[in-house]
């Protein structure tokens, strides 16, 4: 908890006063990876090894940029900087865990951006408009924008996000969890929920489950799953 504490002070600081109010969560989602990083190796494993294997397919690489940053766990940022003359991380809140491993790094920068098309206008306009931008990356990012919205509104961001990001130059990749399932101990189905809001998708080139919370982590006996989605290449 102190570390808690720790991050969250020294991220409110460091952050733009707009986007302070972000803080508090994206602490939460650092805390709950550190904690469940076993549960977690997984996934993050499937989504690095994913980016890793699609830098041998991007040509030039000059810039690349990947939206919903986040702490970092699912980006293999030693790569992409390596790779490529630079490197965009866009998200609301950038923790102070991120310093070091940007810090190594000459050609990597931090974008504080609300990327939601609910309460931004055009949110995407600034990557459209360079002409080096080679690759983007959604990262996590789509059910993550449809929750921060009204029920009545979630679809629209949805629809939005995915036009808005195939339309950018280059390549886009995009990984979305798409549902989620909670079940009991016994394996009963306890709730489940669409992450994208009824809309179809593509079948994905990968899919795989990520155990967000297990056992303990929500409740003592409830474990909640989600069903991740990645499209290499996206096109609607």
């Amino acid at each position: 908890m102190l570390a808690e504490v720790i991050v969250y002070l020294r991220s409110l600081l460091a952050a733009p006063p707009r986007f302070r109010p972000n803080i508090y969560r994206a602490v939460g989602l650092w805390a709950r990876g550190t904690r469940q990083a076993r549960a977690w190796a997984q996934h993050i494993a499937n989504t690095r090894g994913l980016i890793d294997t699609t830098i041998d397919e991007i040509a030039p690489r000059r810039t690349v940029a990947v939206l919903g940053s986040g702490p970092l766990f699912d980006v293999p940022l030693e790569a992409l900087a390596r790779t490529f003359e630079q490197v965009i991380l866009v998200d609301h809140a950038h923790l102070v865990t991120t310093d070091k491993r940007i810090g190594r790094y000459g050609n990597v920068t931090r974008e504080w951006r609300d990327l939601n098309s609910a309460t931004t206008d055009d949110p995407l306009a600034f990557l459209r408009e360079r002409a080096d931008l080679d690759w983007t990356i959604s990262l996590g990012l789509l059910s993550q924008l449809a929750a921060a919205v009204p029920e009545a509104r979630r679809r629209e961001v949805v629809d939005r996000h995915l036009t808005d990001l195939a339309a950018l130059p280059g390549r886009a990749t995009l990984v979305a969890d798409l549902d989620y399932r909670i079940v009991d101990r016994d394996g009963g189905l306890v709730e489940q929920a669409d992450l994208v809001s009824g809309r179809q998708m593509p079948r994905p080139d990968l899919t795989w489950k990520w155990e967000v919370a297990p056992f303990g982590e929500e409740g003592p006996d409830t474990r909640r799953v989600h069903t991740v989605g990645a499209w290499l290449d996206w096109t609607p």
